[in-house]
């Protein structure tokens, strides 16, 4: 440990434990930095494959280093297998979608509310790997609807 704190300039005493008071003080309403603004969303890439309109499609979010490619051969299984319709999105800054200088997860919750309306997407799943499970997780709470 030594060897490596001095070799990143870092204090003998080796790294600090984080204060407490992190926890103890407000909460942002966004991680956007734009005082709780709607952010706007892009137009997202994304790759549809067809299947039964009347069962709830499958959603897959990729994760930070990732592209609505990575799915290809299980959403195609999965769309074979079950009937279902399987969409696959590249995020916002990420494969074939547009950049933006807004990479906040509630940006990325705004593209896909936009964009599973269009498609006629809604109700649906959402399967999301580390960056997409949590923008999944995001929308899921932000547009939870009690069961019937």
């Amino acid at each position: 440990m030594l060897r490596w704190a001095r070799a990143w300039g870092l204090p003998r005493r080796g790294l600090r434990p984080c204060s407490p008071s992190f926890s103890t003080g407000p909460v942002a309403p966004s991680s956007s930095g734009r005082g709780g603004a709607e952010p706007r969303s892009v137009p997202l890439s994304y790759k549809l494959l067809d299947g039964e309109v009347a069962r709830p499609a499958l959603v897959f979010l990729h994760g930070l280093f990732g592209c609505k490619t990575n799915f290809n051969s299980i959403a195609k299984a999965l769309a074979q297998q079950t009937g279902r319709r399987v969409l696959t999105v590249d995020a916002r800054n990420h494969g074939d979608s547009p950049h933006s200088p807004d990479v906040s997860y509630e940006a990325m919750s705004q593209d896909l509310q936009d964009l599973l309306p269009q498609l006629d997407l809604v109700p649906c799943v959402l399967i999301g790997h580390s960056m997409g499970g949590k923008t999944a997780m995001l929308l899921a709470l932000q547009r939870s609807q009690p069961p019937p």
